[in-house]
């Protein structure tokens, strides 16, 4: 599997004078040098996830752990960063995200050289990426995560845009660039509605609560495939309810992948066209033929060990017997 697409930062600027802003002064004012800590480190978190984090129950606990401060007094610290304008108070409140306008222009800015850039469209505070020409190629997605091909009228909340971004920004410079044949720099930048984080709380609600490895193994499949895709794949595989739940599900998007499926509308075709053959699709499976014949020819072999053990245990019971009728009295 391919490693999914680098996200965060491994550096972020930080100001030598950032104690002396009034926001940060206020939470120190009130929490000491554990609330000035309490919000480097999370600024840390946030711009090596990007330039959001999304702040949940699991990882209120988690930070709480890492940086060993007590749970309350951590909720206490990041509320007064809500209330104080260090994360924006709106974001927060609809999606329990922690994010500014700030720390997205300082992302953007740092990320400004990649070719690949992926955008939530409901946390972006800035404009940035609204100053470029796009083509937009929107796709249904299924919001409630219920029924992968019902229907709904499209919203700039439930789209997925592919969009092409020229990187000049002047005029003059394409004209120039144009003038001698030459074509400006392309950036792709992915706008996604449906975030990796409602993946998540999809999996919590049918399934229970994720582990740190099949976290990175969804994060995975989005970074493969695409978030619609996968939130259609781990539908199925949760109605399906197999042993391995993820391994049904990477089966599911193979076998898409392997019939060109790229999206819903995609899918909805495969399942239509494997009731007309009557044939029951392979992804229904959540694998392959080659997966199951593995798996027969490993349950081959381990049964055949089981038999020998059980043949060598009755020609060594024979045996012991044979002696003991041979021994004289």
């Amino acid at each position: 599997m391919a490693r999914p697409q680098k996200r965060g930062l491994d550096y972020f600027p930080l100001d030598v004078d950032i104690d002396q802003d009034d926001k940060i002064q206020l939470v120190e004012a009130l929490h000491g040098m554990t609330g000035f800590s309490v919000v480097i480190k999370l600024l840390m978190r946030i711009y090596k996830e990007g330039y959001y984090y999304e702040w949940g129950e699991m990882e209120h606990l988690l930070f709480s752990r890492r940086v060993n401060v007590d749970i309350n007094t951590l909720t206490k610290i990041v509320n007064d960063c809500i209330k104080y304008g260090i994360f924006n108070k709106g974001i927060y409140e609809t999606y329990k995200v922690l994010t500014s306008a700030g720390i997205q222009e300082r992302y953007f800015e740092a990320t400004k050289r990649r070719k690949n850039v992926t955008v939530v469209n409901q946390y972006m505070l800035i404009n940035d990426v609204k100053k470029v020409n796009v083509d937009i190629n929107e796709v249904n997605v299924d919001i409630n995560g219920d029924i992968c091909n019902t229907p709904f009228t499209l919203t700039p909340q439930s789209k997925v845009k592919e969009r092409k971004v020229n990187q000049s920004k002047q005029q003059e410079t394409k004209e120039a660039l144009s003038s001698e044949g030459k074509s400006p720099e392309q950036k792709t930048v992915v706008v996604v509605d449906k975030s990796f984080g409602e993946l998540i709380s999809f999996y919590e609600e049918n399934v229970g609560l994720i582990s740190p490895h099949v976290s990175q193994e969804l994060g995975y499949f989005v970074d493969d495939y695409n978030s619609e895709l996968v939130f259609c794949a781990l539908k199925k595989s949760v109605e399906a309810r197999p042993k391995n739940l993820i391994r049904y599900t990477q089966g599911i998007l193979k076998n898409w992948a392997n019939h060109n499926v790229k999206t819903v509308e995609d899918v909805l075709k495969l399942e239509e066209l494997a009731k007309t053959s009557n044939v029951t699709s392979i992804y229904e499976r959540g694998g392959s033929n080659e997966t199951d014949r593995r798996s027969v020819s490993r349950d081959d072999a381990i049964k055949s060990r089981i038999d020998e053990t059980n043949e060598r245990r009755k020609r060594i019971a024979g045996i012991e017997s044979n002696r003991d009728i041979d021994v004289p009295f």
